[in-house]
């Protein structure tokens, strides 16, 4: 497997539920330490928050499963009641008088439950009919019934109770109680973070070891609200170098971002040393595509940029990026009005193929002839790193030789398609993609040996071997040119001196996605631009973040 220097050093690991049973059990059965530690633990950190969210003779009110996870609750309703605060434990699924109820109970459950009511916590089942007053008396509530087991829809006293306390939180006229879920919300699944029917919406979640990718991946991030991620004493160790799947960069303060993820520039450098990238983008109705990648490259430590695009797009780029060199060709003559001149077009190409260092390519450059064929001669022709995105995305997916130049080619490459070009890749539609985007993605990035962006609320990047989610970034990304402004940003990232695409892409990914939360800050999800994501890069580089 790789190794990735500077992100495996900024980087932690983000679980499924699978993952995360088997490094408990390993820490439990290998290292020895005791489950009822490891639940005493837990229990410590949920009651942590819960104190930190609770005003001075508040109440609080714990919902627990029959599982572990209703275990780590039980041993938070004991410790807050040894702590003198009032505290009613609710038995979801289970109960205290029915001793049917005790099969059901995991060994921990039993236990934590028989403590509790030896320290004399108030105890009582669950009832649809009353467990709106019970509501109503709280300031907080804990969800601890599921946890990471959730694999099918809700139902029964799960599903009752989910409703009944997202209804609290919507239409309560005085005080809302605040939600604070043990682990992952119930109703998310842990390994996809979709909603199995119904689903809490947290406002903390106190999850153990590591980041579930169940809070990770939408909607399940949006029910998880404030994600606390706890030591409760099982670490990597657990895995016993049989690591997980994913992981994600986790930077702690902004501001060092691009003095963590970045190799350090040389100071005696000059402009050819940082790099010659070409951009091939824009087309005769498409002009911005262009800017933004080229500019976005520029901003982001690129020695030079020279732009390969229509003609009608040299005044705009002239006045807009004067830095920037330009290449022009006709669209006409690719379309076989002048033979002549789409001589001259191809033979101005392979000049500045041969004098860059990385290309990139697709932004704005249509799917007619003229796009196709300039894909088709940087395919054959260019020898250096690759960033192919838009468009040139879109020629692959409809056209198979040109498929199988991309397969061929022998240099790196660094794909970044969007949900819809990523299911034109895969030949599905776009539903059936976001189902299987993992999956997909590693197959994808296997057939053409290639780094995969696949864009979406969280990207999954993916060269077939390393695999991570991007976490930064938000909804005002989803806005016109975002995705020129990540091409032009890998374009230079990939000569500033990376072990590999994949560690650029990853990085990329992150700082691109940095940027755009810093333009959210400045001018408002709702209203911030492409350029204003390109704008924050800066800011970035210099160490400048909100």
């Amino acid at each position: 497997m790789k190794n990735l220097p500077i992100v495996d050093k900024n980087s932690k690991y983000v679980v499924s539920a699978a993952e995360m049973k088997r490094c408990d059990q390993t820490t439990i059965d290998h290292f020895g330490i005791p489950q009822d530690v490891l639940m005493e633990r837990a229990a410590l950190s949920i009651c942590k928050y819960v104190k930190k969210a609770l005003l001075p003779s508040g109440r609080v009110l714990i919902f627990a499963g029959s599982g572990n996870n209703g275990g780590d609750g039980i041993a938070a309703a004991r410790i807050l009641h040894q702590e003198g605060i009032q505290v009613t434990l609710i038995l979801v699924n289970h109960s205290l008088h029915e001793k049917a109820s005790a099969s059901k109970r995991s060994t921990a459950c039993s236990a934590q439950l028989k403590i509790a009511l030896t320290y004399g916590v108030n105890v009582i089942d669950f009832a649809a009919s009353t467990i709106n007053a019970e509501i109503k008396k709280s300031d907080v509530i804990v969800d601890a019934m599921l946890g990471i087991g959730c694999k099918r829809n809700l139902e029964g006293d799960y599903l009752s109770a989910v409703c009944e306390i997202n209804y609290a939180r919507e239409d309560f006229d005085d005080k809302v109680p605040h939600v604070i879920a043990a682990d992952i919300p119930t109703g998310i699944n842990s390994d996809t973070g979709q909603v199995q029917g119904h689903a809490i919406c947290a406002d903390e979640t106190v999850t153990f070891g590591f980041l579930k990718m169940g809070c990770a991946f939408y909607p399940g991030a949006a029910h998880s609200g404030e994600i606390h991620i706890v030591n409760v004493g099982i670490t990597e160790a657990g895995f016993l170098e049989d690591m997980p799947l994913f992981k994600y960069i986790d930077i702690i303060d902004n501001n060092k971002a691009s003095g963590l993820l970045l190799p350090p520039r040389n100071p005696a450098g000059n402009k050819g040393s940082f790099g010659k990238v070409l951009v091939a983008a824009g087309s005769r109705k498409i002009s911005g595509a262009c800017i933004m990648a080229a500019e976005s490259c520029l901003r982001s430590g690129a020695g030079m940029v020279r732009v390969f695009t229509e003609k009608t797009n040299l005044s705009a780029i002239q006045t807009l990026l004067p830095e920037a060199m330009t290449d022009i060709y006709s669209e006409e003559a690719f379309e076989g009005l002048d033979d002549n001149e789409l001589e001259e077009d191809k033979e101005t190409l392979l000049k500045a193929l041969s004098w860059s260092d990385a290309v990139v390519c697709g932004p704005g450059i249509g799917k007619g002839s003229s796009g196709r064929e300039i894909l088709k001669l940087i395919l054959k022709n260019a020898g250096n790193t690759l960033i192919l995105d838009a468009d040139a995305l879109n020629i692959i997916a409809e056209d198979n030789e040109i498929r199988r130049l991309v397969c061929d080619y022998e240099a790196d490459i660094i794909m970044t398609p969007h949900l819809a070009e990523f299911s034109r890749l895969i030949g599905k539609n776009i539903h059936d993609s976001r189902n299987c985007l993992i999956d997909e993605a590693i197959k994808l990035a296997k057939e053409f040996h290639a780094s995969i962006i696949c864009k979406d609320a969280r990207s999954v990047i993916t060269d077939g071997e390393r695999n991570f989610i991007n976490l930064s970034g938000n909804d005002g990304m989803a806005t016109a040119g975002s995705g020129d402004v990540l091409a032009g940003l890998l374009g230079a990232l990939v000569l500033s001196g990376f072990s590999s695409a994949i560690e650029a892409a990853v990085t990329g990914a992150f700082l691109h996605g940095l940027a755009g939360d810093m333009a959210a800050i400045k001018h408002g999800r709702q209203g911030m631009t492409a350029r204003d994501i390109s704008g924050s890069l800066r800011d970035i580089f210099s160490g400048k973040t909100i």
